[in-house]
C-alpha cells in the first residue's frame, strides 16, 4: 500500500512539473481540455539565393513561403474536447530543375518561370477519455494546392498504467493524394495526373523517472505507394546529351525510431530537452537527427529557448547529380533531398505570458552542406538549401 501511494505521489509531482512550459511531452496524458484555447501563428520562410558559381544561367532566387496557422480547441463536457487547425500558405520563387556536369563540378539549372502557389489545409480532431487511464483520438483532414489534393484520417490512443508512471501510445493513419501537375496536358514527358497513398503506424512508451525527469521512446512505420516521382524535376543523361524525367520506385517503406529526454531543474526554473531520431528506408537513405533545447523561465512571465539541431543523411540508391547512361532499372533522380549531406540549424524562441494571453517570437537559421555529413561526400549537390525562418504567435485561453 505504501509503495502504491509513493508511486501515485511521484506521478502527481511529475504531472505538476510537466505543466511547466518546455517540459511536457505533447498529448501524452489521459486528460482533455478544460478551457477553450485559440492560437494564431504567422511565419515567413526565406531560402538563401543560390550561389551564382553553381548556377547555369537564370535567376539565383529560391523559395519564399508565407504561412498563417490558426487553431481553436475547446472542451465538450468533462471527457471530450475538439480541435480545428487551419493553414494558409503562399509560395513563390524558382525550384531546382536539373543538374549539368561542369568543368569545376556540377551546376544547377533552375525552373524557367517563377512559381506562384497557394496551399490550404484543414485538420480536425476529437479526443475522448475512456475511464481515468485511457484516451482515444480521431483525426481527419484535407489539403489543397494548385496541383494537389489530399485527404487523411487517423486513430490514436493512449493508456496509463503503473499508477500513471508509464504511458503507452499508439496509432494508425492513412492518406490519399491526387496530383495534377501544371502543364501536364501540354508537355509530353510530364504526367497528366497521378495518385499515391500512405499508411502510417506508430507505438510509443513514456516513463516518469522522477518528479523532474521523463523519458520517451517511439517507433513508426510509413509505407507509401503509387507515383512518388517529382513531375517538375529532370535528370541529365550524358550519353544522349539530354534530360529524362525524374523516376523513383513506386513504393517506399520508412522506419523511424525516436528517443526523448525531458529534465526539469527547479532551482533555476529551466528544462532540458534532448532528442535523437533515426530514419531508414528501403531507398537506402539513413539519417540521424540530434536536437538539444534549453527552456529558461525568466521573471515576469518570460521564457527564452535556444535550440541546436544537427542532421545527416546518406543518399538514395538511384540518386546522382547526373548520369552518364541510363540505369538498368530505369530509375534516376538528382533531387537534392535524396542526396547525401548534413545540416545545422539554430533556433531562438522568446515567449511572454500575460495571464491567459501568451505571445512568442521564434527565429531559425538553417544551413546544409556536404561538409557537414557524417560520411564523406564525393560530389555535393549544388542546390542544397540554407534558409531563415521567422515566426510570431499568439496563444489565448478563454
Amino acid at each position: 500500500m505504501t509503495e502504491s501511494r509513493n508511486r501515485h505521489r511521484l506521478a502527481t509531482l511529475a504531472s505538476a512539473a510537466l505543466a511547466i512550459p518546455g517540459l511536457s511531452l505533447p498529448a501524452d496524458a489521459a486528460t482533455v481540455l478544460t478551457e477553450t484555447v485559440v492560437q494564431y501563428k504567422a511565419s515567413a520562410y526565406r531560402e538563401d539565393d543560390l550561389d551564382s558559381g553553381k548556377l547555369s544561367g537564370g535567376s539565383t532566387k529560391r523559395y519564399d513561403i508565407d504561412s498563417h496557422q490558426f487553431r481553436a480547441a475547446a472542451p465538450l463536457g468533462d471527457t471530450t474536447d475538439v480541435a480545428v487547425d487551419l493553414t494558409y500558405e503562399t509560395m513563390s520563387g524558382a525550384s531546382p530543375w536539373f543538374i549539368l556536369p561542369g568543368q569545376k563540378g556540377p551546376v544547377q539549372v533552375m525552373s524557367g518561370a517563377s512559381i506562384e502557389e497557394q496551399r490550404k489545409d484543414v485538420q480536425a480532431s476529437v479526443n475522448q477519455l475512456i475511464g481515468d487511464k485511457a484516451k482515444l483520438s480521431v483525426k481527419a483532414g484535407a489539403s489543397e494546392e494548385n496541383d494537389y489534393f489530399a485527404l487523411n484520417a487517423g486513430l490514436e490512443g493512449l493508456y496509463e498504467f503503473n499508477d500513471g508512471l508509464v504511458t503507452l501510445t499508439g496509432g494508425i493513419g492513412y492518406s490519399d493524394d491526387e496530383l495534377e501537375p501544371t502543364d501536364g496536358d501540354i508537355l509530353p514527358d510530364r504526367v497528366d495526373e497521378a495518385s499515391k497513398d500512405a499508411t502510417t503506424a506508430f507505438v510509443g512508451l513514456s516513463r516518469i523517472l522522477s518528479p523532474k525527469t521523463v523519458v520517451q521512446g517511439s517507433l513508426s512505420l510509413n509505407v507509401q505507394r503509387g507515383y512518388l516521382s517529382d513531375p517538375y524535376k529532370k535528370v541529365w543523361q550524358d550519353d544522349i546529351a539530354n534530360t529524362v524525367a525524374d523516376a523513383r520506385p513506386e513504393r517506399r517503406e520508412e522506419w523511424v525510431g525516436q528517443l526523448r529526454l525531458r529534465h526539469f531543474l527547479p532551482d533555476i526554473k529551466a528544462a532540458l530537452h534532448v532528442d535523437y531520431r533515426y530514419f531508414e528506408d528501403d531507398w537506402d537513405i539513413a539519417s540521424h537527427t540530434f536536437d538539444v533545447s534549453w527552456y529558461q523561465n525568466l521573471p515576469g512571465g518570460w521564457q527564452l529557448t535556444p535550440s541546436l539541431r544537427y542532421y545527416s543523411q546518406t543518399q538514395a540508391f538511384f540518386y546522382a547529380p547526373y548520369f552518364f547512361s541510363a540505369r538498368a532499372d530505369g530509375l534516376a533522380s538528382s533531387d537534392y533531398r535524396l542526396s547525401p549531406y548534413g545540416a545545422w540549424s539554430l533556433r531562438l524562441r522568446l515567449e511572454k505570458q500575460w495571464g491567459d494571453i501568451g505571445l512568442h517570437a521564434e527565429w531559425e537559421g538553417y544551413e546544409a552542406s556536404a561538409d557537414y555529413a557524417l560520411e564523406t561526400v564525393d560530389v555535393e549537390n549544388p542546390s542544397l538549401v540554407s534558409f531563415q525562418l521567422l515566426s510570431l504567435g499568439l496563444n489565448w485561453q478563454l
